[in-house]
């Protein structure tokens, strides 16, 4: 599966809007408020529409009454918010070399989602539910909220079945799916079963190694990952030969873990028949809310290129507010500038570049308190001069204006005191 283009009707901050994307890697930037996350929020509908035409699937997405757009009006002094109808999500793309477009809408607030308009897509996957036991490939889909590792879908902690008559479904990669959490609890499950499975037949179970593989070329000095049976949790194990239980690796490492993971077992268990291949094999559409989340800015220059490596076929549409992101990124038509415009080339350019062109950072090289600074002693200065040429009936307002100015710094006194000494020169005490 692949997202080429998305509009969005009556959807949150959004009256009408169409989002072009690139087929490897999309990173979408804008302000705080600005729609970063409903525009994922309304892609995990789109690609989630996808899991309709499976029997088996419960993981489905709807639209919902808190998804329609809302206008502030004042009536007979009343305040009210009014939500605007029908809500709709229009996609266009492609599924096993399937160029298609589709549909969803709901129409009031007691309405349900509708997916008439999706039945060129539900069709796809109703053929292939009806081949599952054929090596069709099957797409991922997967989408990572912000609170992805905090929050857990299963309220329980899940039961290992180690029975060898447990046979999982290929559908079992789409549990979770559109859900913005990762089910941190069942890849631990996951990952025991596996090892156990390693040590009753002699030989480590081909997706065990592609997940393993996939975790081991996100995180820098990573050298092994397995099961540990008594803590009942992951242990990775670095190159220096430092051990580390999954609970006590820093929040970058947790999070980028869990997400690599995740996405590698959601392949390997959807498309088994790939093999050791199955990571540069499967497309799909992965959607992450604030890659950069927790990670050191060495990091942060790095990620994207490990995602692509080790998932090459999959499509990415991401958020963030680093510049070493964007400063990584391959081309400017892989940003999505939610206000303004992305620069004609990324090529070379400084993070000083970003900030200012990209980000609308002014004086990036400096604090905002330093220029804040500057600015009241440039201020200072010029009212100085005012005063020298003002009556003497007007000279003590002056003063008291020039030292109410300066009054927020007294932390740095060396700032203030330069300043007065100025106010004396001129003025005298």
């Amino acid at each position: 599966m692949r997202l080429n283009q998305l509009s969005v009707t009556n959807f949150r901050c959004y009256s009408q809007k169409t989002f072009n994307f690139h087929p490897q890697f999309n990173l979408i930037v804008g302000q705080n408020a600005s729609g970063k996350t409903a525009v994922l929020d309304a892609a995990s509908v789109a690609i989630a529409s996808w899991l309709i035409g499976f029997k088996k699937t419960k993981d489905k997405k709807n639209l919902e009454k808190t998804d329609s757009t809302l206008t502030y009006v004042e009536r007979e002094g009343e305040a009210q918010f009014i939500e605007a109808w029908p809500v709709a999500i229009s996609a266009a793309g492609s599924v096993n070399n399937n160029d298609i477009s589709w549909e969803r809408s709901k129409e009031s607030p007691t309405g349900n989602t509708r997916y008439g308009n999706a039945g060129e897509l539900t069709s796809l996957a109703r053929q292939c539910d009806q081949q599952l036991s054929e090596e069709i490939p099957l797409p991922l889909i997967s989408y990572y909220g912000t609170m992805r590792l905090w929050q857990d879908p299963r309220a329980v902690k899940p039961k290992i079945n180690f029975s060898k008559s447990d046979k999982p479904s290929r559908l079992d990669g789409y549990k979770h799916s559109v859900d913005p959490r990762i089910a941190s609890k069942e890849l631990v499950a996951w990952f025991a079963k596996q090892e156990w499975q390693a040590f009753q037949l002699g030989q480590e179970p081909m997706m065990l190694t592609v997940v393993r593989n996939a975790v081991l070329n996100c995180i820098e000095n990573a050298s092994y990952l397995r099961f540990d049976p008594k803590r009942g949790e992951l242990l990775l194990t670095f190159k220096d030969g430092k051990r580390q239980p999954f609970n006590m690796l820093s929040d970058g490492q947790r999070c980028v873990l869990a997400l690599v993971a995740d996405i590698a077992q959601k392949a390997a268990i959807l498309n088994p028949h790939f093999g050791e291949q199955v990571l540069e094999l499967t497309e799909g559409v992965v959607l992450i809310d604030e890659l950069d989340l927790h990670l050191h800015p060495r990091w942060q220059r790095h990620i994207i290129e490990d995602l692509r490596i080790t998932f090459p076929k999959i499509q990415f549409i991401c958020t963030t507010h680093s510049p070493f992101l964007i400063q990584s990124l391959r081309s400017n038509e892989e940003l999505i500038m939610l206000d303004g415009l992305a620069p004609a080339q990324l090529a070379n350019k400084t993070l000083s570049d970003i900030a200012v062109g990209v980000m609308d950072v002014n004086s990036p090289d400096t604090s905002s308190r330093y220029a804040e600074m500057k600015g009241v002693a440039t201020e200072y200065l010029k009212t100085l001069d005012e005063a020298k040429s003002a009556p003497e009936d007007k000279l003590q307002q002056f003063k008291d204006r020039l030292a109410e100015s300066i009054a927020p710094y007294d932390d740095n006194p060396a700032f203030q005191a330069f300043l007065e000494m100025q106010r004396v020169v001129q003025l005298g005490e």
